[in-house]
């Protein structure tokens, strides 16, 4: 707690007044993908805040960056209506995906349809994968007269650089023989030419990326996330110098050039897709959700801010949440900590945080944390409240 001095004298004696106020935390981290949600994380904390200091007062925010979990945590500050239609997963087989509806704009996350949680890992296949699922959901939207359209990229089991949501929009690809392609990685290198659709009407399309990576090179979508999703070294290098390959016939047939647009990689290069099939754009998702929630606000009003996220690493700070609160925090003078699962790259990010608390140490182990996230992150929260009270 935070003591203020009230003082004041009479002519025969001092009397001090002392006010004891609680501390206010502003709690706002994102998911601990593959164990926890957002909104899970963020009570587990206060939980162990609460167990340390009964009295600190607590701001729970969770929040997202354009990953997995943004389109519902938009649709709650909205107060977006849950709806669903039938749609195909990365492989082609039927689903039934959500999106979220507010009027004449509407929310959905391409990995909705598209995402590696549809697929179990004995399946995965990312070169036969597509996000034709995906372009499904969006021409639906645009069909139905929607006039701005939110997709938040992240957790994708594909790599086709939005390809396969272009076919879906009605672009054709074509190869030597002139005879229409499915455009799935393992063709790309057949695909000779593409052909636009005719368009009535265009809605404002704005992809939420968690990330800035670029389409196309050692610093693009397939070096970055093909590892992830099953790609051997051999395979992701062929894979990229087909998209590149194939990047030079869409700029000449469509008059593109956004390859290199930061966050034209994000979701296996799906942002690529926004930016060319639907003349659309691509931001960061966490600027989008911070202003929908207020975040600078209420972090201005809080003593002490906690964030953090699965895993902490040198990623973290191109568009992850975690650094964007930390950024705010600095920015308005607030001390801000991380909680994570694991962090790596210590030194680059500690100049950002003014600390950093791992559930992982040399008492519990990766496989340790993801099977027992609950009690371990509520044991480092309680952890951290005590070596703060220690510091004052």
């Amino acid at each position: 707690m935070k003591i203020r001095f009230n003082g004041g004298k009479t002519a025969t004696n001092q009397a001090f007044i002392y006010t004891f106020t609680p501390v206010r935390y502003l709690i706002a981290p994102d998911k601990f993908k593959g164990t926890m949600n957002a909104q899970e994380v963020a009570e587990t904390i206060a939980s162990g805040i609460r167990e340390f200091e009964p009295g600190a007062e607590l701001d729970l925010l969770p929040i997202a960056d354009g990953g997995e979990g943004t389109a519902a945590l938009l649709a709650a500050q909205l107060e977006a209506d849950r709806q669903t239609i039938e749609t195909v997963d990365p492989l082609g087989r039927p689903i039934t995906a959500e999106y979220f509806v507010n009027g004449h704009q509407a929310i959905l996350e391409m990995s909705a349809a598209s995402g590696l949680w549809r697929v179990r890992p004995a399946e995965r296949n990312p070169l036969r994968s597509s996000t034709y699922g995906s372009g499904v959901m969006i021409r639906y939207l645009i069909e139905n007269g929607f006039e701005r359209i939110f997709v938040g990229l992240g957790g994708s089991a594909t790599v086709d650089a939005g390809l396969g949501m272009g076919a879906a929009l009605g672009y054709r690809f074509y190869g030597p023989d002139d005879r229409p392609i499915e455009p799935l990685p393992d063709v790309f290198s057949r695909i000779q030419r593409v052909e636009a659709p005719a368009v009535t009407r265009r809605p404002e399309v704005i992809g939420l990326a968690d990330v800035e990576t670029i389409l196309i090179g050692p610093r693009g979508a397939t070096y970055t996330f093909g590892p992830q999703k099953g790609l051997t070294p051999d395979e992701v290098a062929t894979l990229d110098q087909e998209i590149a390959r194939l990047v030079d016939q869409i700029d000449r047939d469509l008059g593109t050039k956004l390859a290199d647009t930061p966050g034209a990689g994000a979701a296996g290069g799906f942002g690529y897709g926004i930016l060319t099939f639907l003349k659309g754009q691509v931001v960061s998702g966490f600027n989008v959700v911070a202003e929908k929630v207020a975040l600078r606000e209420r972090i201005a009003a809080a003593d002490i801010v906690i964030t953090g996220e699965g895993k902490l690493d040198f990623q973290s700070l191109h568009g992850k949440g975690p650094y964007g609160v930390a950024s705010l925090a600095n920015l308005v003078g607030k001390p801000v900590w991380a909680l994570a699962g694991v962090i790596e790259d210590r030194q680059l990010l500690k100049a950002h945080f003014n600390g950093l608390h791992s559930l992982v140490s040399v008492d519990v182990t990766v496989e340790e944390a993801m099977q027992n996230p609950g009690p371990l992150l509520r044991r480092r929260a309680f952890e951290l409240c005590r070596d703060l009270t220690k510091r004052h």
